[in-house]
Parts: C-alpha cells; structure tokens; sequence
C-alpha cells in the first residue's frame, strides 16, 4: 500500500508530506484547489512522461518521492529481487522517486537506485491501479481482464500451469525446429564427412606413425654412411690399442695404486670409474644401433610410398600428416552427432506431441473453470452497476474461443470486459463504450466485485463519482469504503455523502496569498463535518447544513 507521498517544488507545492493509512480515503476540496496535483506527482512517480513546465516557478528542480509497503505482495517482491532493488535494510518497503529538472532531463530511482522509466512503470503494475479518465487505465488491456477473472475465479494457479504448459511445448518446438533445419542442411555435409571418414578409414593413420616413418626413412636412407660413422666411433672407443674404454682403465689402475685417501684423489677415482663405465655402455647401445643399419631397400620404398599417401591426405585436408589421425577422430564424432539428430528429432517430435497434449488438456481445464467464473462474475458486476445508477447496464466477461493451433499462454481463447450502458445496445468493449465517468463506475463495480482476490493491494480512483448524484452518492461511498476492507482506496471526490464514508478525509487547499500554494492536511473529525458542511452548502454554510454534515458522519461511523 502507499504509506506517504512528498512532493517539493512541483506545480504550485513548494513542499507537502502526506502519509496515507489502510481502508479508504477520501480527498476533497473547492474546484481548482489543486487536487489533481497530487495524482499528477503520484503519475510522474510510477513513470508518466515529465515536462519542465511542471517544476514550480522559481524552483531549479522538483523533487517527488512514494513510499510503499511490499509486505505481503509476492510479485512486487519477486520483481524487486529479481532486480536486484530490493532494500536489504527494510525489505517491506519500496520507495519511488523522479526528479525533475529545468533542462528537461527527469530521473527516476527505486529504492535509491537509478532505474528507467519502463523499470518502474514494470514495478508499479504490482503495486497501485489509477483509474481516471486519462492514464493508467490498466482494465482497458485485456491481458489485465484475463488476470482479474482468473483471480475472481480462484483459479490463478491452474492459469499459470497453462503458461508454463505452453513456454515448455514451445521450446520443444523451437529446439525441434533448429534441429530439422540443422538436418536439411547438413544433408551434403554428411555425405562429404562419410567420404572423408572412408579415405581416412582406408589408410588407418596412427598417431605417431609419421613421425616414426620420417625416422626410419632418414636411419635406412643413410645406412652406409651412418654404418661408417658408427665404426670409426666403436673403433675409438673399444676395439683400438689406444681405445677410449681401455685408456681410462688404464688411468684407473694406476690411480688406484696410490696409497692415499685424500678426498680429492677419491673423487677422481669415482668419476674415472664413471667415465669408463659410462664407455663401456655407450659401446654396447651403438652395437645394438648397428644392428639396425642393415640396408633394406624394399623397406625403404614400402616407407616412402607410405609416406607420400599420408603427405597427398594431408595436403588434401589443409592439415599436417601427423595430424590425419586426430583429423580422423574429428571427422568421426562429427557425423556420429549429424547421424543421431535423427533419432534426436523423432525423439523430440514425440515429447513435443506429448507437451501439446498435456497443453490442451490444461488449456481445456482452464476453460471450463473460466465459463464458472465469467457467469458468475457477469452477474455479482452487473448488479453493481445497477446500484451505482446505471440501471440498464449489462457487463459481460466475454470469452472469444482460439483454434486448438492458436492455443496460447493464455488459453484456449481471449477474455474480453464487455459492457452496455444503454437499454437496447449490444455490449462492447470497455474503452469503447463506456464514456468516463461511465468507466469508472464500471472499473468501481468490477473492483468491489474481485476485491478479495485483487493482484493489486491499492486503488485511486479520480472522481469515480463524476454524474452521480443522491442515493446513489451514497451507494458509491459504501462500495468504497467496503473496498477498502480488501485495498487500500484513495478517492478524489466531490459528493460528501462519498467522503461521509471514508476512513479517512484528506482536503487540498490553496493559499491566497500573491504566489497561490497547495496544501492537503489529513482532517480531524471536527474538520471532516465542517468539510462536508462547506461541499453540502457550496458559498454559504449554515448551521443546518452543518447538522446534516455532522449526521452523515454519524450515520458513517455507525456504518
């Protein structure tokens, strides 16, 4: 609910506070006052288009800030964390606000935060409906009508199944659909990856074989001359008078026959045996290479025609032979996944078929519920609308059924708030038919009607009485106040036996001074009769007028 309002230097209010309380309030004052001030400061803060005329003369900037308590309202909540705006410190409440400034630039902050101007029109849907003849006319949109029968009709959970429903069998759909288009059009690309995969399979490349072939080719290509290398190298080492192996044994031996343990001549000694050991195993690993260099000529052409079929593959697929391997690998798992999209369609075609069908028997559910609720409702408004004086009016919860294939989030057909306020005239839409004071009576009766189940925990209405008059003054002013037992209401109105009613009468006055200021002031109960006395007897006030006043506001505490 909105727990107060201040507004400094906007129009003719150089700074006003008001605080607002539960139930329903009523706001009055003479013509001209300035009462329209407040709702326009109230619009700018949930996101009405601002313009630099409305900052007050003399004044550089305006400053307008809401107060609202989110206690208990779960989707202003959730909107709330959702981004991350929430109040950590006082999680139960939300404040708004827009500054204006000369240059015609405009701000807007939800609990200290900058934010755009669609974020809080977002957030204020969750938290307060103006109805007037201008903006915010929220039960002029359909999407908002489906809501409130669904809500009326206490059926708001299986609605959102409905949804939920269809958002999954859509991305079903979708997913489906990029896989078939995925499919059609890697037709030719599996036809060249099975190719690919057919010449790779056919020459079997091995991780590491080229590199062991360019080995191999390199050791049998130079045989000989590597064979002569190697033989004067074991020559030196071992098989010669002066052999490397032999001279550091030699060197050993001798050293060894020093009869002394000093450290350095120990060290010498284990870094000769070493080396010597070390000649010794060197000797023996080239023996073993020799082995090796036995000329083979068929080997050798058998390596190079290997070597040429893995260097034309690999040169065809702009890659290294010694990546044709893993290239084969790639090539593999790509067609094994273009193979199974196949059987991943027929798969997701039967669970979107069985998403469809789980849709349309929800959707079938929810229509049924909605027939219960649209009769129901379309009787308890219209009976409203009669006590409110429109004695021929005929409210319809119309209910426009869709095709099986056009069943959406919404159901299998278009809710639509119908109305006829003259005898003899089929019923239309609302924003069509209705004239405005008309529809705000209308929106009055519906709002009485759903008021235990609205989404919206605060209600202005801008002059709901406008055309009324008498008894039915009266009538509208125990609508209001029984709506307000359900939402907190705030009424500007100018009929007294209205404000009679009210839980709390706020007026609007305006100075007389050179520079006209605006002033609204929360009314004791002295006040609210000497109030009403002034809208009972216009210029002049009596004492008669006064005791009539003060009999309303007995009649009303007794209400």
């Amino acid at each position: 609910m909105l727990n107060r309002l201040d507004i400094k230097d906007f129009a003719l209010v150089d700074q006003l506070a008001v605080d607002f309380r539960a139930g329903f309030s009523a706001i009055t004052g003479e013509t001209g006052a300035g009462k329209s001030i407040m709702l326009d400061a109230l619009g700018l803060i949930l996101g009405d288009r601002a313009s630099p005329d409305m900052i007050r003369t003399g004044a550089a900037s305006a400053d307008l800030c809401a107060e609202f308590s989110v206690a208990g309202i779960d989707a202003a909540q959730a909107w709330l964390d959702q981004h991350e705006l929430a109040d950590p410190d006082a999680p139960d409440l939300c404040l708004l606000r827009r500054t204006l400034a000369a240059d015609g630039r405009s701000r807007a902050f939800v609990n200290g935060r900058p934010v755009t101007l669609q974020d809080v029109r977002e957030l204020a849907e969750h938290l307060i409906d103006i109805h007037s003849q201008h903006a915010h006319q929220s039960l002029l949109r359909r999407e908002v009508q489906r809501l409130l029968l669904d809500e009326y009709g206490g059926h708001g959970r299986l609605a959102r199944d409905v949804a939920t429903a269809f958002g999954q069998w859509q991305q079903l759909v979708d997913t489906l659909d990029s896989l078939r288009r995925a499919n059609e059009e890697g037709s030719e690309r599996r036809a060249l990856l099975s190719y690919q995969l057919q010449e790779l399979e056919a020459l079997e490349p091995d991780t590491d074989e080229y590199g062991e072939l360019v080995n191999e080719h390199k050791r049998l290509a130079h045989a000989d001359e590597h064979a002569r290398r190697l033989a004067a190298t074991l020559t030196g080492l071992d098989e010669d008078e002066d052999a490397v192996t032999a001279q550091l044994g030699r060197l050993l031996h001798g050293l060894e026959a020093i009869d002394d343990n000093h450290p350095a001549l120990s060290s010498a000694r284990e870094l000769l045996a070493t080396a010597r050991v070390n000649s010794e195993e060197a000797t023996a690993e080239l023996r073993r290479y020799a082995d090796l260099l036995e000329p083979d000529p068929e080997r050798l052409a058998t390596i190079d025609t290997r070597m040429g079929e893995l260097h034309d593959l690999a040169r065809k697929h702009r890659t290294r032979p010694e990546a044709l391997a893993e290239l084969r690998a790639s090539i593999a798992a790509e067609l094994d996944s273009l193979t199974g999209s196949e059987e991943r369609c027929e798969q997701l075609a039967a669970e979107a078929d069985a998403a469809r069908k789980s849709l349309l028997a929800s959707a079938g559910k929810l229509t049924a519920a909605r027939r219960k609720a649209a009769a129901r409702l379309e009787t308890a408004v219209t009976a409203e609308l009669v006590k409110l004086g429109m004695k021929h009016a005929r409210f319809e919860a119309h209910l426009e059924a869709l095709d099986e294939n056009a069943c959406g989030p919404g159901g299998l057909e278009r809710v639509e708030f119908r109305v006829s306020a003259n005898k003899g005239i089929d019923p239309g839409p609302l924003g069509k038919i209705a004239s405005g004071g008309e529809l705000s009576r209308i929106s009055l009766a519906i709002q009485v009607v759903t008021a235990a189940t609205s989404r919206v925990p605060s209600l202005i209405l801008d002059e709901a009485d406008v055309g009324i008059g008498g008894r039915t003054a009266e009538v509208v002013g125990r609508l209001l106040r029984s709506l307000g037992e359900h939402t907190q209401v705030l009424a500007v109105t100018h009929l007294p036996q209205v404000a009679a009613l009210a839980h709390q009468h706020l007026a609007v006055e305006k100075s007389d001074l050179e520079a006209a200021r605006v002033s609204i002031h929360t009314l004791s109960e002295e006040a609210r009769v000497a109030e009403l006395a002034r809208m009972l007897g216009g210029v002049e006030v009596t004492e008669q007028t006064r005791a009539h006043a003060s009999e309303m506001r007995s009649r009303a505490v007794g209400a």
